[in-house]
């Protein structure tokens, strides 16, 4: 494949001068192995004998993939004291060929002055679900850092772009694009001032080879703060408002909106083993001409309090409500509250991380269909859902390494007909070399 062969002449130019350059730093490392997932997704659907409705019956959609997959990854000293890192990623498997190649080079040509290329390469092509849909997808990047002397201020610009093409049959429809971006940022970290401050501004450009009426350019503007609070607690806001409009005249909002949203945490630290945590956000969507059905106005509201605990042999605990509202002020069936309970495992010990994150808890719609007539079949109804997720990614004997991620939700509506289960797994074991 393209990327694959760029990586391995990249890796035949910088292999040899590196290692008689730089060899306590420089490395080279490759890993094979295989992977195996399961996703299925169990729910209600109409049955017919010829045109005539004969009910409901539970319908079951499991998929299984196998594939083998491997990565190659060389870090070496490169001209003038740069640096260049290669990734390879290849999986070949029953359902998907992918080839992932990432190519970055890192430079500091002046005191303060940070340079890097990031090249991506993304080629797959994938048979799930009964469908057979090739991808190419390329993503340049370039990033230019500069600090001040006494690290007060710093700028950062972001130049980019992103080439995408697609073929063949899926239920997932994804256009071709030519995609252009830029950001620039600029941070404020007086050692005297109570908050770091970060002030951003960037633009994409989007144009789709197959569809001009898609065209259309995203402004963003973002701002960060951050600060330190009494008892090595911490606390920090993120805010970003997007503009996407079209650059031809359309008759559809779905490129005319306004978007953003807002990050609020707090940390406050009762004793070395016991830290009170809030989480607050909220995005929402305007759009220039709205409707009631598909592009409709709406703003989705979270809050998590916590606390955290710290446990013997590094686990920690994090336990708490999470509350979240949606407003949709001129489509009354989509809007609901949700009050869930949720509790988090974790522990990150000697290079092994796990993490389990059961919740349950009650979405309850404003329009519920369970209360309301049959001349509105397509309402939601409320449900009370249960959910869970896994991961673990630990070292075994033998440089082998296991990765294992897993979810599943469970769903019970007021409207039987809606109840709906879902459930993925995914194991993968590599060794390193």
């Amino acid at each position: 494949m393209t990327g694959a062969a760029l990586g391995v002449v990249l890796v035949v130019i910088a292999s040899p001068d590196a290692r008689a350059q730089t060899p306590d730093s420089s490395y080279v490392r490759w890993d094979v192995g295989g992977s195996s997932d399961v996703t299925n997704e169990r729910f209600y659907e109409d049955t017919y004998d010829d045109t005539t409705f004969t009910g409901r019956r539970l319908a079951s959609s499991p998929e299984y993939r196998n594939a083998g997959v491997g990565s190659y990854e060389l870090s070496s000293a490169f001209v003038r004291g740069s640096r260049l890192h290669v990734r390879q990623d290849a999986t070949v498997g029953d359902k998907v060929l992918r080839s992932y190649t990432r190519l970055e080079w890192r430079g500091e040509p002046g005191e303060g002055l940070r340079v890097s290329l990031t090249p991506e390469i993304d080629m797959r092509r994938d048979r799930s679900f009964g469908a057979d849909r090739s991808e190419l997808r390329f993503r340049p990047d370039a990033r230019l850092r500069y600090t001040t002397l006494d690290r007060s201020q710093s700028w950062n610009l972001l130049v980019g772009g992103d080439w995408y093409r697609t073929s063949g049959t899926s239920d997932v429809l994804s256009l071709d694009r030519n995609a252009g971006r830029a950001w620039l940022r600029w941070g404020l970290t007086p050692l005297d001032a109570a908050w770091e401050t970060e002030l951003g501004y960037g633009a994409d450009v989007r144009a789709f080879p197959d569809s001009v009426v898609r065209d259309h350019v995203e402004q963003h503007g973002s701002l960060a703060l951050r600060r330190l609070l009494p008892g090595m607690g911490s606390a920090a806001v993120e805010i970003q408002l997007d503009r996407r409009t079209t650059l031809h005249d359309t008759p559809s909002t779905r490129d005319q909106f306004w978007s953003g949203r807002a990050d609020a945490n707090a940390f406050v630290s009762f004793s070395d083993k016991v830290t009170a945590e809030l989480w607050l956000s909220v995005d929402g969507y305007r759009y220039d001409r709205p409707d009631t059905s598909v592009y409709f106005d709406y703003r989705v509201w979270t809050a998590r309090p916590a606390l955290h605990w710290s446990l013997a042999s590094d686990w920690g605990l994090r336990a708490g409500p999470r509350l979240e509202w949606l407003d949709a002020p001129e489509v009354p069936a989509e809007r609901y509250r949700q009050l869930a309970a949720v509790i988090e495992f974790e522990r990150l010990h000697a290079g092994d991380w796990w993490s389990l994150a059961p919740s349950a808890g009650w979405r309850e719609y404003e329009h519920s269909a369970a209360t309301l007539s049959l001349a509105e079949p397509d309402l939601h109804s409320s449900y009370l859902f249960l959910e869970g997720d896994v991961f673990a990614d630990v070292s075994l004997p033998g440089r082998v390494r296991l990765r294992f991620s897993g979810s599943g939700r469970y769903e019970s509506h007021e409207d039987p007909s809606q109840d709906a289960s879902s459930m993925y797994a995914s194991v993968e074991l590599r060794r390193r070399f």
